[in-house]
């Protein structure tokens, strides 16, 4: 009976160890093959501080001026939130301001700000703040990059190619916070930059403060094909 008791004893203890061995393992796998990735595509150190900021348009609704957010903004943080849930527990997604609502202090926080300069306060402050460390401009309804000027195709009165960037930096107003900026020539292109940033923002021969300028089709449904690159550079900021 001894040795029975033994050899089912020693069943249980394997079958424990292969349990606790099998979900490390699967702990492992996560962490290298989702969080460390998504980690290097964002590269917060935390997100407890993180704001992300979205556009502000109005809507007159005869009585009041009505805030609200672009569809752009909205689809491409959708497209957002899985990664940054993925590289960050302390995530809090209550903390998604219109860009005219953002409380002064938060600039000097992580920030993913959603939208360009024309409609996105926020936006415009810190591509002004970082104006001379940027390879591009943005104005008269053109990308401009060393030069040359980008911007989407219309046919027939709807698009049908965009371009969008990214801006993976510094803080400019606290060196010890990261930014992270995403917008388009029109909506669609800062859908095609989000998309971007989630399929290939960490790769590992990417700086890790960097711009880059995509381009991508939009399809009559609105869907946004998978983008490409345009231009690219490594940032001193």
């Amino acid at each position: 009976m001894e040795s029975i008791a033994e050899a089912v004893g020693s069943q249980i203890f394997s079958a424990v160890v292969a349990a606790v061995l099998t979900g490390l393992g699967g702990l492992v796998r996560w962490f290298v093959v989702r969080r460390l990735p998504a980690r290097r595509t964002w590269r917060y150190s935390g997100a407890a501080e993180l704001s992300v900021v979205l556009d502000t348009a109005h809507i007159d609704t005869g009585r009041y001026q009505r805030p609200v957010a672009g569809l752009g903004q909205i689809r491409a943080l959708s497209l957002l939130v899985p990664s940054l849930t993925h590289a960050y527990r302390d995530l809090d997604l209550e903390k998604v301001w219109l860009s005219g609502h953002l409380p002064g202090r938060e600039m000097e926080h992580d920030l993913l700000v959603l939208g360009g300069p024309k409609n996105n306060e926020v936006a415009r402050r810190l591509l002004a703040a970082m104006a001379e460390s940027l390879p591009f401009q943005l104005g008269g309804g053109e990308i401009t990059w060393d030069g040359t000027a980008y911007q989407g195709e219309t046919t027939d009165g709807e698009i049908t190619r965009d371009c969008g960037y990214i801006v993976r930096a510094t803080n400019p107003l606290n060196p010890n916070k990261r930014i992270l900026l995403i917008g388009g020539w029109s909506t669609y292109g800062t859908v095609a930059a989000a998309r971007w940033l989630t399929e290939e923002g960490a790769d590992r021969s990417l700086a890790a403060d960097i711009a880059v300028l995509v381009e991508a089709s939009v399809m009559r449904d609105g869907h946004v094909s998978q983008p490409r690159v345009l231009r690219r550079a490594a940032l001193s900021v």
